[in-house]
């Protein structure tokens, strides 16, 4: 069970674990994506690449001093979040908290800083873009979310990534540390009082508690459902799905229990559909990410060409039985035990609690708790599953790529 670490300021929510031979540490920021300027998209993912890779002051970066101690750590930015997150042996944690405190509230942004990492970010968004596994995602999210922000890449393009100035770097951290909810979780053998110190000592006690935003501020307008026109004529990428909802909302876990009921999993509906009964897919999965105003719902599959029409046709059968309430008692109850294995594990996993914990925290008031989280998701009813469903189907976008020719 976690605790919040003081009662003003910063949220830091901390698992102690005295068994535990390792601390796991995330810091979680939510400034992402959509909240770069439209001439400066990709500036998150690029500060997160300096804030990884600039060096500190004794000319080693803060990737490298954590891996020097045997420790792992690494960072990643999504639509509304920038996260830093390590894991180290106990002896090595205070430290740690010092160094990643410095790299995010302090980082050394020069140009020449800027052009190393500018490189290694292009190539980045030049191998994401061969992959069509990745590119159907960026499509989804531009047709699921068009117009808004959070449709746009989370990498940015290479022609704005290129135009990046190190002044617009620093506004942009300047702006999320002043604007954006900031929270932090630690889990594992460390005592609370050395990680107290730890944050003190690196300045993040000084930050002031920034407000979770409005849910309802800067929502994105009502969805155009769109379907595959065209299909190519080579293996593909169908990624097919629509709106879920927020991270604050309680309708959210009928729709994680969906993600179950048509995922990869050999006891799903549509597994029994595509794997079994018509041999269309190897590899296909489901599932539902909420964000702080709304959410996606998605099945992404691999599948040749001659097969992806009759994928997009099953899903939408399978998607339309379970809308009308047709899903067998089995197949429920099987979906809402996985989903509850899967919180399971990840509170489980100490860098994964710790993500969840300072993830969750910046969209919600209130510590993410894996009792409580199972207790709603075992309260989802076969009715809310189908009305999630048919919800979905109301405004289903599916994408495929690579386009057709």
């Amino acid at each position: 069970m976690s605790r919040i670490l003081w009662p003003e300021g910063v949220p830091v929510l901390v698992d102690h674990q005295p068994h535990l031979r390792t601390t796991s540490l995330c810091v979680a920021l939510g400034h992402g994506a959509r909240h770069d300027p439209d001439t400066a998209s990709g500036a998150t993912h690029l500060l997160e690449h300096l804030v990884m890779s600039v060096p500190l002051d004794d000319g080693r970066s803060l990737c490298e001093r954590i891996e020097q101690l045997g420790g792992t750590c690494n960072a990643a930015t999504g639509p509304e979040s920038l996260m830093i997150h390590a894991q180290v042996l106990n002896e090595d944690a205070e430290q740690v908290v010092g160094w990643v405190c410095e790299a995010l509230l302090r980082p050394q942004l020069t140009a020449q800083a800027l052009d190393a990492e500018r490189r290694v970010v292009l190539q980045e968004l030049a191998t994401a873009e061969s992959d069509p596994a990745d590119t159907v995602q960026d499509a989804f999210l531009a047709s699921l979310f068009a117009g808004h922000p959070l449709g746009s890449p989370v990498g940015g393009c290479p022609e704005t990534v290129s135009r990046i100035t190190v002044e617009q770097l620093a506004r942009a951290h300047t702006t999320a540390l002043a604007t954006a909810p900031l929270a932090v979780a630690v889990v594992g053998g460390v005592q609370p009082a050395r990680v107290a110190a730890a944050l003190t000592a690196g300045g993040l006690r000084d930050l002031p508690a920034v407000p979770l935003r409005d849910p309802a501020a800067d929502r994105p307008g009502p969805v155009t459902g769109e379907l595959v026109e065209a299909w190519p004529e080579e293996f593909c990428w169908l990624l097919v799905g629509g709106r879920a909802p927020h991270a604050g909302d309680p309708r959210r876990h009928a729709y994680d229990v969906l993600a179950h009921l048509l995922g990869a999993s050999p006891a799903s509906l549509l597994y029994a559909r595509i794997r079994n009964d018509e041999a269309l897919a190897y590899s296909f999965r489901a599932w539902s990410r909420n964000y702080g105003d709304t959410g996606a719902w998605r099945m992404l599959a691999g599948v040749e060409a001659a097969s992806a029409p009759r994928v997009l046709t099953v899903f939408r059968e399978v998607l339309a039985e379970v809308a009308a309430g047709k899903a067998a008692p089995e197949a429920f109850a099987a979906a809402v035990r996985q989903a509850v294995m899967e919180l399971v594990l990840l509170a489980e996993a100490p860098l994964d609690h710790a993500i969840a914990l300072a993830g969750s925290r910046i969209h919600v008031d209130r510590p993410w708790d894996v009792d409580a989280e199972i207790a709603l998701l075992q309260q989802v009813t076969p009715d809310q599953v189908a009305t999630a469903a048919a919800e979905l189907s109301a405004g289903l976008v599916a994408t495929v790529r690579p386009e057709a020719s």
